[in-house]
């Protein structure tokens, strides 16, 4: 009987040992989050994690003849993992972003259709609230001396308010300022949740573009990060002023 016993034993741990391990750009060995762990033990995700780093790579190689090119690829990259990876709950949210990162057709899913649906891990939290801004310098091109010249400082703000019974949704209001004093402004906009962002909508002419709003916390900071897909929100939106996209703001 004893002996049966350790037989067994001895053929559950080798199973265990033998189980596949996928590999990603990182040590799985040592991952500790959800979002690690998750990429670890999912095929697809790993593939696309890998992809990732590749990417990322790349970007950095032809950027690297420019300090300020690659300063800036390592803060987008930086934005991405923070905002719009490491908010992730679900491996579907991971698919999508990691995919949407590479370039990939990605569909996104409204939860408005079906808000009995959502359980209480699909809803925005608290923090998705609020009032979030950011001081900015606005300069102003001068004609005569053909200069930028600075005006002084600005405050980029956007409110985000819930709606009674409806945590899915929220109304966004709120002003942004750029170069040469050029406004854009958020008059009491809808804003639906997709699983960790803001999604706000304009259509015009056909065509619907959608500006995100991701909402990330670390080491008790929020943050709000404007999203605007090839620039089509701003376009829409505000017209030739301004770039929306990329734009981080603090909770007040």
């Amino acid at each position: 009987m004893t002996k049966s016993i350790f037989t067994n034993l001895a053929v559950f741990v080798s199973c265990l040992v033998s189980m596949p391990a996928f590999s990603a750009s990182f040590d799985c060995a040592k991952a500790s989050s959800w979002v690690e762990k998750t990429i670890c033990s999912n095929a697809q995700l790993s593939s696309l994690d890998e992809q990732m780093a590749r990417h990322y790579k790349n970007s950095l190689t032809n950027a690297s003849d420019n300090p300020n090119s690659t300063q800036i690829t390592h803060n987008a990259q930086r934005r991405w993992l923070k905002f719009q990876r490491n908010t992730c709950t679900t491996q579907v949210c991971l698919i999508r972003e990691y995919q949407e990162y590479l370039g990939e057709q990605s569909t996104y899913i409204g939860v408005e259709d079906n808000p009995e649906a959502l359980s209480k891990e699909d809803l925005p939290n608290s923090k998705a609230f609020g009032q979030f801004s950011t001081i900015v310098n606005i300069s102003v091109y001068d004609l005569d001396t053909q200069r930028w010249q600075s005006t002084g400082d600005s405050v980029n703000s956007i409110s985000i308010y819930p709606v009674s019974n409806k945590p899915y949704l929220a109304i966004v209001t709120g002003d942004l300022i750029y170069t040469n004093a050029h406004t854009c402004s958020f008059d009491d906009e809808k804003a639906t949740w997709s699983e960790n962002h803001w999604v706000l909508t304009n259509s015009q002419a056909g065509t619907t573009s959608e500006l995100r709003l991701y909402p990330a916390t670390h080491q008790d900071k929020t943050q709000l990060l404007l999203r605007d897909i090839d620039n089509q929100y701003r376009e829409t939106h505000c017209g030739m002023r301004g770039y929306l996209d990329g734009i981080v703001l603090d909770a007040e």
